[in-house]
């Protein structure tokens, strides 16, 4: 697997295909390799970037960091990639979960190397209405609590146990579980302590998005309906004024159906 060096770690990526590049950011547990069943369909279309986000999987930490500033630190990474592998300077972006959150600021920190932005169910706390956001925090800072006190292992499952994520649930466990391998559970950890907390709850610059609305491209799960997972998408929907574009499944729609998503997802982006 191909890696590129940047300030402070080794970030290790896959290629698929050929075309306008299109870069896939991961959520929560970090590796591009989840997003590969649709890269292999997207790739008919476009060069169809998957990679191991900083600190996770492949992608080593090399040098010291700055965990105040993780989340920028984890666009910037995204927009040196987009510069390395792209001709033009820009890619299509689509992110999923903590990912989207990663992507948004990707958005507003490097607008240039941004085409469009698929920003797919971001917990993104930040966009809520106040009583909403303190009520998100409580939980995720509940769930920190949870893990220090009883173990990853403990927390995740009650962490899991209180998605809404409906027949997508067991493999949103198994996806997650500390115990599945030493990957996951080394994942899980470095996301308990850096991003579990620090992403859903970061603020989220609204009138940066809404600036650069022509890019934004709001997107969610047909199967997710009006859920808790799909507010902060619907805000910023209504925010930028764009229909939400519905994908196949759920919030991880791209796993359970990865052929149909692809095909729903390059749709979207010729109507987009």
């Amino acid at each position: 697997m191909p890696s590129l060096q940047v300030p402070g770690a080794d970030l290790h990526y896959e290629s698929f295909g050929s075309g306008p590049l299109l870069l896939l950011i991961t959520g929560a547990d970090g590796r591009g390799s989840v997003w590969h069943p649709t890269a292999e369909y997207l790739s008919a279309h476009y060069t169809t970037i998957c990679y191991d986000r900083r600190g996770y999987s492949s992608s080593i930490i090399t040098g010291t960091q700055d965990y105040s500033t993780r989340l920028e630190t984890d666009a910037d990474d995204a927009a040196l990639l987009i510069q390395h592998l792209s001709s033009s300077g820009h890619a299509i972006v689509v992110g999923n979960s903590s990912g989207a959150i990663v992507a948004q600021q990707l958005l507003l920190r490097h607008p240039e190397c941004v085409q469009k932005l698929v920003s797919h169910e971001p917990p993104a706390f930040g966009v809520l209405p106040a009583e909403f956001r303190q009520k998100g925090e409580a939980v995720v800072n509940h769930i920190y609590n949870r893990y220090r006190s009883s173990g990853p292992i403990a927390a995740m499952e009650e962490f899991t146990a209180g998605l809404d994520t409906g027949s997508e649930a067991e493999l949103m466990r198994s996806l997650m579980h500390p115990g599945h391998s030493n990957e996951i559970r080394a994942n899980s950890l470095f996301w308990f302590e850096f991003e579990l907390r620090q992403y859903p709850c970061s603020d989220v610059d609204v009138e940066g998005l809404i600036r650069l609305k022509e890019k934004v491209i709001p997107a969610a799960g047909g199967e997710s309906g009006n859920g808790v997972g799909v507010g902060p998408i619907a805000v910023i929907a209504g925010a930028t004024d764009k229909e939400i574009l519905r994908l196949p499944g759920g919030h991880i729609g791209f796993m359970t159906q990865p052929e149909a998503w692809a095909a729903a997802l390059v749709e979207g982006l010729k109507k987009y």
